[in-house]
C-alpha cells in the first residue's frame, strides 16, 4: 500500500544500490546489471539517471534506457493505441464501442467573416 505513494523510481530494485554507490564506476557497473537484470519497473530509474550531473552516468543511464527498451519490446507509442481491458468490458457490457477519431488533416477552423459580423 505504500509504494503506491512513492515515485516510479523507487519501484527498481536497483534504486537502493544507486543510493549506496559512491563512485562512478560503481554506478556504471549498476548500469549494466540494469541492461542485463532489468525489467519495465527500471525504465523510470533510467530517465532519473539521465538528470544526474555526472555525464558518464547520464549518457549511459539513457543508452541502458533505449537498450532495455529494445530488448523488452517497449514503445513509447505501442502501449496509448491499445486500451485497458476493464474499459473493453464495460465497452461490451453496455453494447457500445468507442469513438472514432477523423484523421482528416483539410479539418478548416477559420471563421467567416459573417459569423464575426454578427457579434
Amino acid at each position: 500500500m505504500v509504494e503506491e505513494f512513492l515515485p516510479a523510481y523507487h519501484h527498481s530494485i536497483f534504486y537502493q544500490l544507486f543510493q549506496h554507490a559512491s563512485d562512478t564506476n560503481s554506478k556504471l557497473i549498476l548500469l549494466d546489471l540494469v541492461l542485463n537484470l532489468g525489467e519495465r519497473r527500471e525504465i523510470p530509474l533510467l530517465e532519473e539517471l539521465e538528470c544526474v550531473s555526472e555525464l558518464t552516468v547520464s549518457s549511459r543511464a539513457y543508452e541502458v534506457k533505449l537498450k532495455l527498451l529494445e530488448k523488452l519490446d517497449i514503445s513509447r507509442n505501442g502501449d496509448d493505441d491499445k486500451l485497458p481491458m476493464n474499459l473493453c468490458f464495460l465497452y461490451e457490457e453496455f453494447d457500445i464501442s468507442p469513438a472514432r477519431i477523423d484523421d482528416d488533416p483539410d479539418i478548416d477552423f477559420d471563421l467567416s467573416l459573417e459569423f464575426l459580423a454578427s457579434e
